[in-house]
């Protein structure tokens, strides 16, 4: 067998696959090797690396950093743990997910990928973030959701081509002040600490579409919120929410609000300006009666009222398609819609990667 150092991509490939031990997705342009996936859906796990050895894991990733023209590199739930510093050599990546694999720290090749848009590091059990990742000017999409992340560097403010942004579930105390700066930004995701306040510098995401901010204590919204002109959909459940800003009507690009499990009581009259609203769900509230312009948005298809004091009447309502007046199975009913969580905001992903 020829040496590594000699072999064409496509041999690369197939010596891989044998490590592998099944067929797995690849892209080539011309003899290269442009995109790579160790992972597949259609495997019970994910990862079709998950149950190798450790060492026959670091073998197949050090074939990997040998298709230097990769572009899109994704070993998701492969169980890694680390990778080999030779990825410092794949400088045309893209695309990079390391989501689910218990890495630990952020690898220090990771740095050293110039042109990378796309970063996954999800799922990690990271403490900390490298301020050396502040060298990927191109940087688009950024997720470090579901870590133990105690700070996010000062210098990520560099990140200015920022577009999706996902700090859910870490460590964070607040908001980190230069996510207000990141002028790109389309979806944010925060969610799960302890966080009383938004700041009024959320004004500043005029490009913001997609924003979660579910599990925390917020009693309220800034007014600042009703500037957010092209938010097409908020999910703020599990707070403590007790009023809206009176100028909610002002988001007439919005097409969903997932309000459960708050203290809401009344909506702002404004609300009846919502024209494009699809999905209204104020389950787990305290309305003693329900404000009569739900009825009359013209677009609303899907609303849930379980669990208030008050019961909701249909009425003349029937535009509605699915109405929830008692708990129900969340991802079931959502799918029936397309509202699926998993989904949230990331139809922006998955436009980009067709065109890479």
């Amino acid at each position: 067998m020829r040496s590594v150092e000699s072999m064409r991509d496509l041999d690369i490939i197939a010596e891989i696959r044998k490590r592998v031990g099944r067929e797995f997705r690849y892209d080539l342009v011309g003899e290269s090797v442009v995109s790579l996936y160790l992972t597949s859906d259609d495997y019970l796990y994910q990862g079709l690396i998950r149950h190798h050895t450790p060492t026959e894991k670091q073998e197949i990733l050090r074939l990997v950093a040998k298709l230097t023209s990769l572009r899109i590199l994704d070993i998701r739930r492969c169980m890694a743990h680390s990778v080999p510093a030779e990825w410092s050599e794949l400088k045309e990546l893209t695309h990079l997910d390391l989501g689910s694999n218990f890495l630990g720290e952020v690898p220090n090749c990771v740095a050293h990928l110039p042109k990378l848009e796309y970063l996954n590091l999800a799922v990690n059990q990271l403490k900390t973030l490298p301020a050396s990742l502040s060298n990927l000017s191109e940087m688009r999409t950024f997720l470090v959701h579901k870590n133990e992340i105690e700070i996010f560097p000062i210098e990520y403010a560099a990140f200015q081509k920022l577009d999706y942004l996902n700090l859910y579930l870490n460590q964070i105390r607040s908001i980190p002040d230069c996510v207000w700066d990141y002028q790109s930004l389309r979806t944010f995701s925060w969610g799960v600490s302890s966080i009383k306040v938004i700041p009024d510098g959320i004004a500043k995401l005029q490009n913001l579409q997609y924003f979660t901010c579910v599990g925390n204590k917020l009693t309220a919204l800034p007014d600042a919120f009703c500037a957010l002109k092209n938010l097409v959909a908020t999910r703020l459940h599990k707070n403590k929410l007790a009023c809206l800003p009176l100028e909610m009507g002002a988001l007439q690009k919005l097409e969903q609000i997932t309000l459960y499990q708050n203290e809401l009581a009344v909506l702002p009259e404004s609300f009846a300006r919502l024209g494009q609203l699809r999905k209204l769900n104020l389950a787990c509230n305290q309305f003693e009666q329900f404000p009569a312009f739900i009825n009359e948005l013209p677009n609303l298809a899907w609303l849930a009222t379980f669990e208030n004091p008050g019961a909701y009447r249909i009425g003349e309502a029937t535009q509605l398609q699915v109405v929830h007046t008692r708990p129900f199975n969340a991802r079931a009913s959502s799918r029936e819609l397309g509202f699926s969580d998993e989904k949230f905001g990331s139809e922006i992903v998955r436009q980009k990667m067709s065109k890479l």
